[in-house]
C-alpha cells in the first residue's frame, strides 16, 4: 500500500475551492465490485481502478496506466493481478509491474497503489496522508440503510460543518433549544452537543417533540448524528468533491423495528432538504461572530488537517 509523504497544511483550507484535505471518501458500493471483476470510479484526485482478487481482498490503484496512459478500469483480472486493456501489462494490489508481453523482466514502473477499505457495504478510499479515522459503528443490533447519494451544489465543508451550526436548527428547522449547547474539540474531531423541541406540529409528529442530538465531525468530508427523538439511532454522514459541488452518501443505523425510527429518519431528511436548498445559495464569507463558535472550530481544525489530493 503506497502513502504519499504527509502535506504540510499551509493556509487555509477551509471551504476553498482547489484546496482538497485528506480524507476517507466512499467511491462505490461493496457488491458493484466481485472477485476477478474490475471497476473504474472517478474520485478526488483521479480516475481509480479497483478490483477483486480470488481471496476476495479489494485493491485500488491510479486508473492511468504508467506505461502509456491507458485505462486501467477497462483492464481484467488475470491470476490476481490488474492487467492493462492495451499492451497488457500486469499490476499487483500494491502497484507493482509484475509483467509484460515481450519483456524478459517486468518494467519497474510503478501504477500509484491507493489505501482502500470496506465499511457498510461501501467501498472507501484515501485522498492523502493521514486522513482522520473512519468512526467506530454504534454498539448494538442496528439495521444499516444506505439511501441513494444526493448531490448538492455546495462545497463538502460546508456541508458537513452545518451540523455544527447550532444557531440554524431554530431560525430554518423550528428546533427551539431548551438548553445550553455544549462544543468539545478533540482534533480531527468537533462534537455539538444540543436539546430542543420542535415548534411546528408537522416537525413534532415526526421528531416527537423533545430532541436530543450529539453531533460530531471527523476531519474533513465525514460527520456522525447521534439522535434521539425519541428513539435512538445514528446517521453517519459524508460529502464527496464533484465538479457540481458535493455528492452525499448517508448511512442510517436504525433500531430493529420500531415505525417511530422510521418516522424519525423522515424527519432528518426533511431537514437535510431544508439545509440543502440554502447551502447551494449560500455564497461563503469568513465572518464568524461569538455564536458561530461551534462552526468556526470545525474551521480552524480543517485548516490544519494535510492536504489531499483533489
Amino acid at each position: 500500500m503506497q502513502i504519499d509523504a504527509p502535506a504540510v497544511a499551509r493556509g487555509r483550507a477551509f471551504a476553498q475551492a482547489g484546496v482538497a484535505t485528506s480524507a476517507w471518501l466512499p467511491v462505490a458500493r461493496s457488491r458493484a465490485i466481485r472477485p476477478g471483476r474490475v471497476l473504474g470510479v472517478d474520485a478526488p484526485g483521479g480516475r481509480l481502478a479497483l478490483w477483486r482478487d480470488a481471496r476476495g481482498t479489494l485493491h485500488a490503484v491510479d486508473a492511468r496506466c504508467p506505461h502509456l496512459g491507458a485505462d486501467l478500469g477497462q483492464g481484467r483480472v488475470e491470476a490476481d493481478a490488474l492487467v492493462c486493456p492495451f499492451h497488457g501489462w500486469a499490476f499487483g494490489g500494491d502497484g507493482t509491474c509484475l509483467g509484460a508481453p515481450g519483456w524478459n523482466e517486468a518494467p519497474t514502473r510503478r501504477a500509484r497503489s491507493v489505501p482502500v477499505q470496506e465499511r457498510w457495504g461501501l467501498v472507501w478510499i484515501a485522498t492523502g496522508p493521514d486522513p482522520a479515522d473512519l468512526p467506530e459503528p454504534p454498539p448494538g443490533d442496528w439495521r444499516i440503510v444506505r439511501p441513494p447519494s444526493q448531490t448538492i451544489a455546495a462545497h463538502p465543508h460546508l456541508v458537513i460543518g452545518n451540523g455544527l451550526d447550532a444557531a440554524h436548527f431554530d431560525t430554518l428547522h423550528g428546533l427551539e433549544p431548551t438548553a445550553e449547547p455544549t462544543l468539545s474539540v478533540d482534533p480531527p474531531r468537533v462534537t455539538l452537543e444540543m436539546r430542543g423541541r420542535a415548534k411546528s406540529r408537522a416537525l413534532r409528529r415526526l421528531l416527537g417533540g423533545d430532541v436530543w442530538l450529539r453531533f460530531t465531525t471527523h476531519g474533513s468530508h465525514i460527520a456522525t448524528a447521534d439522535v434521539e427523538a425519541p428513539v435512538r439511532f445514528q446517521a453517519l454522514f459524508t460529502a464527496t468533491p464533484v465538479p457540481e459541488g458535493s455528492r452525499t452518501q448517508v448511512v442510517l443505523f436504525l433500531p430493529r423495528g420500531p415505525i417511530q425510527t422510521l418516522r424519525a429518519a423522515v424527519g432528518l431528511y426533511a431537514l437535510l432538504h431544508d439545509d440543502a436548498r440554502v447551502l447551494e445559495r449560500l455564497r461563503f464569507r469568513r465572518a464568524f461572530t461569538p455564536a458561530d463558535g461551534p462552526l468556526q472550530a470545525f474551521a480552524e481544525v480543517v485548516d490544519g488537517l494535510p492536504r489531499g489530493r483533489s
